[in-house]
């Protein structure tokens, strides 16, 4: 079969889903010699190493292509062209018209703009808005990477639950279990960071709510240090003043970006994750910390308490004085510390890409 890959996100604009597109071909390449896969962009890509080649199609005089319009004219007359059998869309790209038959499959990784539209931009939400309605209506079969995203897309856009297939995410090959002694060394060199410190990951931005977070830290004095993780996202500006007067106030450290390495030093170093966010379709933080044995508390919100399970403790999104409770609990007693990372490595097993590849594969073969 030939098999056709939204692959928009390779630009660079989407570092989760790169990451998440990344992870399944390698597999899928890997246990499917005999399907070839076509990537599809509306601009230049840079394509990740792949355990074998593949073709590229981008438009030339690409600057002046307009997304939209390539979606709906160019590219369903190259996936004519290219006698693809079936499309596979991230979130925001699917041929809406087609010259031939072709199956379509989209993969919706969350609904940000219709469960929390005001932590978006206003062109960024009416487009998106737009746009996911036409390609959830056209796509043969829908694939959520959770069964929460799954029952909103349920309730929110009407789609019939037999249209809907939940695959959950792994954990990047790239994350993993260190040696405490090699965690420690490396966040002391690279972050200066003090032996005992508690950690947060996630792009600066409403939805991941860093302001409840910092709140909960001036309620409930003596916590461990805050370190940050992660680049800083839109409509960010009350929140960067609020964790910049925190960092004078020696509450908390702003790292910024890091590495994969990095990050699984910090998860394997830290004395829990923090996970404050509204909202997530999956919450990839909590999978990988439970991966690098890093004890969790995260909300109870959307699907995050169906990837952390019974291993996660859980406190009432947007609620400080909740959070500052749980966190002195938490970092008191660390027998429930040691509970929670066997646990955790127990939970982490349930997910895997390789389970995730092969059950694209098979939807990719038996879609009718």
């Amino acid at each position: 079969m030939r098999i056709g890959v939204d692959a928009f996100t390779f630009a660079g604009l989407e570092a989760g889903v790169s990451r998440y597109l990344t992870e399944i071909l390698t597999i899928l390449m890997r246990v499917s010699p005999q399907d070839e896969f076509i990537l599809y962009s509306s601009v230049p890509i840079e394509v990740p190493s792949l355990p074998r080649s593949c073709e590229v199609r981008v438009p030339r005089g690409w600057r002046k292509v307009v997304p939209g319009f390539w979606s709906m004219d160019t590219l369903p007359r190259l996936v004519s062209a290219d006698r693809i059998g079936v499309f596979w869309g991230q979130n925001s790209t699917l041929p809406l018209r087609l010259q031939r038959p072709c199956r379509r499959i989209l993969t919706v990784h969350d609904l940000t703009t219709r469960v929390f539209p005001d932590t978006m931009d206003l062109k960024q939400r009416v487009s998106s808005g737009v746009r996911l309605r036409a390609l959830v209506r056209a796509a043969d079969a829908i694939v959520a990477d959770s069964h929460a995203t799954a029952r909103l897309l349920n309730r929110l856009l009407s789609l019939p639950m037999a249209k809907i297939a939940v695959v959950h995410l792994g954990c990047p090959g790239a994350i993993g279990p260190l040696p405490p002694g090699v965690a420690l060394r490396t966040v002391r060199e690279r972050f200066a960071l003090p032996d005992d410190f508690m950690l947060t990951v996630g792009t600066l931005e409403p939805r991941k709510d860093h302001a409840t977070l910092v709140k909960a830290l001036t309620v409930k004095g003596g916590l461990p240090l805050l370190a940050i993780a992660g680049g800083v996202g839109w409509k960010s500006r009350s929140t960067v003043s609020m964790i910049e007067a925190a960092e004078a106030k020696g509450l908390v450290r702003y790292l910024g970006h890091v590495t994969d390495s990095e990050l699984a030093a910090l998860y394997g170093a830290a004395r829990l994750l923090v996970y404050p966010s509204l909202y997530e379709g999956f919450g990839l933080p909590v999978l990988e910390a439970m991966v690098c044995g890093c004890p969790v508390l995260c909300s109870w919100s959307s699907s995050l308490p169906e990837v952390g399970g019974r291993a996660v403790r859980y406190f009432r999104p947007r609620d400080a004085y909740d959070l500052a409770g749980r966190l002195a609990e938490l970092v008191s007693d660390e027998s429930c510390a040691a509970e929670m990372r066997a646990r955790g490595f127990s939970q982490a097993a349930k997910f895997s890409y390789d389970k995730a590849a092969r059950a694209l594969l098979e939807l990719f073969h038996d879609i009718k």
